[in-house]
């Protein structure tokens, strides 16, 4: 990838105990994400992120509620919604999906959604592209390529194994943001990690907008990313 990309990928956390501490059902919090995500996008244009890689339903999320993962399950409600998208297309965002998602647990309307969407915001040269994992899991990521990896290949490089993944499209992660005040990384692009400079912000997600964006992206800029060598 060019130099120039800078990929940022946030794990949107806290949405339930924001719900919780306002005594409402762990769904609103799910509701009202889609502000922080529009929120997000905005700054992210504006910062001259290329990148946005969101976590959106893990491969783990399927254990929650019934009534969280059918919410979950229609992210035209709480995730992008029409009118969001609208706007996209006419700013040349693009959308696109990573993630297990031929898996029959899916809805059909929900498979349908995110093929549409793809679909509709897809463009050639995106001014930026948002990446959201959908029913996504780092470890079955990498083991999926490791499959087609040893089917396809003999002695092959290291870049050539990266070419499997479901990420593979994507640069490397160059700064993650966690909120709510979590310090892991939740099987979340563990390849694509590998050097990425690390942010976690104690703001959950229905409260985090495009200012902590801002502020994380003037923070990454002050760090000395050095790749195991030593300082100039």
């Amino acid at each position: 990838m060019a130099d120039d990309t800078l990929h940022i990928a946030v794990i949107m956390d806290g949405n339930g105990r924001w719900a919780s501490a306002r005594g409402l059902p762990r769904t609103a919090g799910h509701e009202r994400a889609h502000l922080s995500v529009e929120s997000t996008i905005t700054a992210a244009l504006e910062c001259g992120v290329t990148h946005l890689s969101l976590f959106a339903f893990s491969s783990e999320n399927w254990n929650r509620p019934d009534e969280e993962v059918a919410l979950l399950m229609q992210p035209g409600c709480w995730l992008l919604t029409d009118e969001e998208l609208a706007s996209y297309q006419q700013r040349n965002i693009q959308i696109t999906f990573i993630g297990n998602l031929t898996d029959p647990r899916i809805p059909d309307a929900c498979s349908d959604w995110l093929r549409t969407t793809a679909q509709r915001t897809a463009s050639h040269n995106p001014r930026l592209r948002v990446t959201v994992a959908f029913n996504y899991g780092g470890r079955q990521e990498i083991a999926e390529a490791v499959r087609a990896y040893a089917a396809t290949s003999k002695g092959g490089k290291q870049e050539d194994f990266g070419q499997h993944l479901w990420s593979a499209c994507l640069p490397d992660i160059d700064l993650l943001i966690r909120t709510s005040g979590e310090h892991r990384l939740s099987n979340f692009m563990l390849w694509s990690l590998w050097y990425a400079e690390l942010i976690f912000t104690d703001t959950l997600w229905p409260d985090f907008r495009g200012i902590h964006l801002s502020n994380a992206v003037v923070e990454y800029q002050k760090r000395d990313r050095r790749y195991g060598t030593v300082s100039s």
